[in-house]
């Protein structure tokens, strides 16, 4: 957990670099347009990472395997994270991190969820972005989401073994982070957008409430 720690804070650093990079870089665009930009950029970066470790581990499995399964956590963190800062989510505290680790353990959100008896799906999902979850549910969701984030890669890992195979590490292991961060980038992007366009029906339905209360 310690090491989780120290790069869920990294990755979060990471990530407010790279969202103010690229709103520099791409003026006028909006969160879905900057979301898929920087989800194309990241997974290339994971591909070299992947082909990276995997030539390691052909030389010394011992040092690539840790180091590959590092980068991966390290850079699906900042990914997720920097989409977040995108949308205006905040990534600070306990609520920030529940929000990573939402968005991290996938399709396993909804099991961990059940398991401290909070409903499970999109209600849950958005009151975890929006951090209205007290702190007595955040303090018991994040140990079973982390057990999430955990089943989901062991899975993962499994077909990424082949990077280890002899001549075969360097281009199974960029292909394989790089279709594996995309596709994490994509159902985050997917998530967010969604939440973020709730949000917004939610507003004009309140706003619309408010000026019939006002006639």
């Amino acid at each position: 957990m310690e090491r989780l720690d120290a790069i869920v804070e990294k990755a979060r650093q990471r990530a407010r670099f790279r969202v103010a990079a690229l709103r520099l870089e791409h003026p006028g665009q909006d969160e879905v347009a900057l979301g898929r930009t920087l989800a194309g950029e990241m997974a290339l970066r994971a591909g070299f990472a992947g082909a990276a470790t995997g030539t390691l581990s052909l030389v010394a499995l011992p040092l690539g395997l840790p180091a590959g399964i590092a980068a991966s956590l390290f850079l699906e963190a900042e990914l997720i994270f920097a989409l977040l800062e995108l949308y205006g989510l905040d990534t600070e505290g306990d609520q920030g991190r529940l929000k990573l680790y939402a968005l991290w353990a996938g399709a396993g959100f909804a099991d961990a969820a059940k398991s401290i008896g909070m409903s499970a799906g999109a209600t849950a999902i958005d009151r975890v972005l929006r951090g209205s979850l007290p702190g007595r549910i955040i303090g018991r969701l994040n140990p079973e989401l982390v057990k999430a984030i955990l089943r989901r890669l062991g899975l993962g890992w499994l077909p990424r073994a082949a990077r280890f195979w002899p001549l075969l590490g360097a281009p199974v292991g960029f292909f394989l982070e790089r279709a594996a961060l995309r596709t994490l980038g994509e159902a985050t992007l997917a998530t967010l957008d969604d939440a973020a366009r709730a949000r917004r029906r939610r507003a004009d339905e309140s706003g619309r409430s408010s000026r019939r209360n006002s006639r």
